[in-house]
């Protein structure tokens, strides 16, 4: 889940502030989870269900459907989240703790270790990349542009998609997309091409036909290309940003990760559902492949891509403070 919004492009500058992190958030602090059971807080869609169902005893999840991640957190005091990497600059450094996983962070790939190395070395600390999922477009099986689609992200500046395009409600995710575009100043004509932002709905754009194309990590759209055979979802061969499913600790807990259960993630038979679902374990090609072997052929470049390509894919990197302003005066002088 993206920090989010829905409709109208245009933002207030306080919202998009709140959206690059800079404004004050509430606070996780507290002297402890007031409940006997250790508890597990994420959005509805955070996590693979199998994943979820198989969280053990007496660990309990706390589903959210909330805009505000942190306004439950404050609410509930978990010991444990699941968010994205969208949400995490959302939250100071002092409101988590280090988890304490060093045979786990031990075992992520190239991906997940760069991931963690853009963070600060404090933050780096308190993050396990559990699972990645590519960002991908989705369309209708038959549009004359897929071509282009299967080759780079500059298929959405085609005239045919004016206005005809659904992307993530995350100025910054967009900012990061447009400078991977060809072009002079592609910002703006990006945005010329927006239906509007709103990765909630954007499966209900699409199938209303309002859209043409929309953009969504693919864990959150496999289950509808699974049962709808008029929907395909591309990955270029240009790479795609990646969303990653992350583990934070808050301050106040004293529960430790329940580390057999990330591992059961990491392993068959449980690898192999994850992957149906469009869910990376963050593990070496060579670790995955026997796992693959379950995924049927059209959806296997999807979820473990060439070599090459998976090469190409990236991290959005997090945003300093001293950049933030930077952020929202580029987004706001870049308006249609």
């Amino acid at each position: 889940m993206t920090p989010h919004f829905t409709g109208s492009t245009g933002l207030s500058r306080r919202r998009l502030l709140q959206l690059f992190g800079g404004a004050g958030l509430a606070a996780l602090a507290g002297c402890g989870s007031t409940s006997a059971a250790p508890r597990l807080l994420a959005p509805k869609d955070g996590i693979p269900r199998p994943w979820r169902e198989a969280l053990p005893s007496p660990w309990r999840f706390l589903p959210t459907s909330s805009m505000d991640l942190w306004a439950d957190a404050e609410l509930e005091q978990p010991d444990l989240l699941a968010l994205s990497d969208g949400w995490l600059d959302r939250i100071p450094a002092d409101q988590l703790q280090a988890l304490g996983a060093p045979p786990l962070q031990g075992r992520l790939d190239a991906k997940a270790r760069a991931f963690l190395a853009s963070l600060p070395t404090q933050r780096a600390a308190q993050v396990l990349p559990a699972g990645v999922s590519p960002w991908v477009m989705i369309a209708r099986r038959r549009e004359p542009w897929l071509g282009a689609a299967r080759r780079s992200w500059d298929v959405l500046l085609d005239p045919a998609l004016q206005q005809r395009i659904v992307l993530p409600a995350s100025p910054r995710w967009v900012m990061n997309l447009a400078d991977q575009l060809d072009g002079d100043d592609p910002l703006p004509r990006l945005r010329r091409q927006l239906l509007t932002l709103d990765d909630r709905q954007a499966l209900n754009w699409l199938l209303k036909g309002e859209a043409r194309l929309v953009v969504l990590p693919l864990q959150r759209c496999m289950p509808l290309l699974r049962r709808d055979p008029r929907l395909t979802a591309v990955l270029p061969q240009s790479g795609a940003p990646l969303h990653w499913t992350l583990l934070v600790r808050p301050a106040q807990t004293r529960e430790p990760l329940p580390r057999a259960w990330v591992e059961q993630a990491w392993s068959e038979p449980m690898a192999s559902s994850l992957l149906r679902q469009g869910w990376r374990p963050p593990l070496s090609r060579r670790e995955l492949e026997p796992a693959g072997q379950s995924i049927p052929s059209r959806w296997r470049q999807l979820v473990l891509p060439d070599p090459e390509i998976w090469s190409r894919c990236w991290s959005l990197p997090p945003v300093p403070g001293s950049e933030r302003n930077q952020l929202v005066q580029r987004w706001t002088q870049s308006a249609p």
